[in-house]
């Protein structure tokens, strides 16, 4: 049974998002339309771990990107790499990367979702209160009203013409 749920043409990301923030929810939003589908954690009213079905880029690819790890140090991890631990762990752990590191890369990841879904103008999100994720091992603190923001600064400009 969910908590709350309705219709993105309805409530708008942007009006769910803010709706559990202010009543400082913690519990999991799924958001779901025609192509996509994201999760968002929230604990407190703030946002502690988000994840997109379609994203962007994996956090190996990520942290490639921002020149944090050495292709050849990434691949090495990949292939020992187990079921069980998660990338990051693995990269901390082998001295790759610190913590701090790869706060900063899941945070930027969890940024690129929520500007996505705020977004979405179709389809619906269901959230549960208390649900936590189950396999990710960091989790971050996020003020979600400066996300929002952010994400609607960039909506705007998409709308821009060049």
């Amino acid at each position: 049974m969910w908590d709350l749920e309705g219709n993105l043409k309805v409530f708008e990301p942007i009006s769910v998002l803010q709706m559990i923030n202010l009543s400082q929810a913690s519990g999991e939003l799924k958001l779901e339309t025609a192509d996509n589908s994201a999760r968002v954690y929230f604990d407190s009213g703030k946002v502690t771990f988000a994840g997109i079905e379609n994203r962007p880029l994996k956090l190996g690819e990520l942290l490639l990107k921002e020149k944090r790890v050495k292709k050849a140090d990434l691949n090495r991890i990949l292939k020992k790499r187990g079921k069980g631990k998660k990338l990051g762990t693995l990269l901390i752990e082998a001295g790759v990367i610190t913590e701090e590191e790869v706060c900063d890369a899941i945070a930027e990841q969890i940024k690129q979702v929520i500007y996505e879904v705020v977004r979405w103008r179709a389809g619906i999100f269901v959230f549960t209160h208390g649900k936590k994720p189950k396999t990710q091992e960091i989790l971050i603190d996020i003020p979600l009203d400066h996300l929002i923001l952010e994400g609607l600064k960039r909506l705007d400009e998409e709308k821009q013409p060049i």
